[in-house]
């Protein structure tokens, strides 16, 4: 009888340390799977934060493709108004004026107000100069004296859009803010307008 006892005590005790194995198993099983989901979790919320920061970074560009089409849709109606006909930089070919300069590359001789180094080309509106220009747009004239030109440089200056202009003919080339109210308004309206 005292065998028999024996016998069902160790019985006992290997179910019960086997109970407790499983209840491991299943700990370690649960553990795995929570960290599991963890993990998931935290690659969702970090494809959620990088699509935000693409979504953030893409909204915080000051210029893009549609106000570009948009400036370039003007351009075309308010040149003839001045009787001018304005040719677009188109981003890819140099934009080679009369009096010999050729934009974008020629923004590094280009003065703003008899200052240099202070313009540069900088499609999205964002970049490291105090006049990041987004579009250039020339007219070479007809009239005399030759060579003459009209070239405006859309930019933003501290983040606020500014269109610069010129019409140096011989010397150093030499910017400035333009006088003309009606391309101002209308390029500010264009690059502060909200796009889809």
């Amino acid at each position: 009888m005292k065998k028999l006892i024996g016998i069902f005590a160790i019985a006992g005790l290997g179910v019960a340390l086997a109970g407790c194995g499983n209840q491991n198993t299943q700990s370690d099983s649960n553990t795995a799977k929570n960290n599991s989901e963890a993990s998931s979790s935290q690659s969702i919320t970090a494809a959620n934060n990088i699509s935000s920061s693409s979504e953030s970074h893409h909204d915080s560009s000051l210029w893009n493709n549609q106000k570009n089409e948009q400036l370039a849709s003007f351009m075309q109606k308010w040149g003839p108004t001045m009787h001018q006909s304005y040719e677009q930089y188109d981003g890819q070919n140099e934009l080679k004026v009369s009096t010999g300069m050729t934009y974008p590359d020629g923004l590094s001789k280009e003065l703003v107000e008899g200052q240099s180094g202070l313009i540069g080309w900088a499609p999205s509106g964002k970049g490291d100069y105090e006049y990041n220009v987004v579009a250039i747009y020339n007219h070479d004239g007809t009239e005399p004296p030759l060579p003459n030109r009209i070239t405006y440089f859309f930019a933003f200056h501290n983040g606020k859009p500014v269109v610069l202009v010129d019409q140096s003919n011989n010397g150093d080339p030499d910017c400035h803010p333009t006088t003309n109210t009606d391309l101002e308004s209308n390029f500010e309206r264009i690059a502060t307008e909200s796009t889809k």
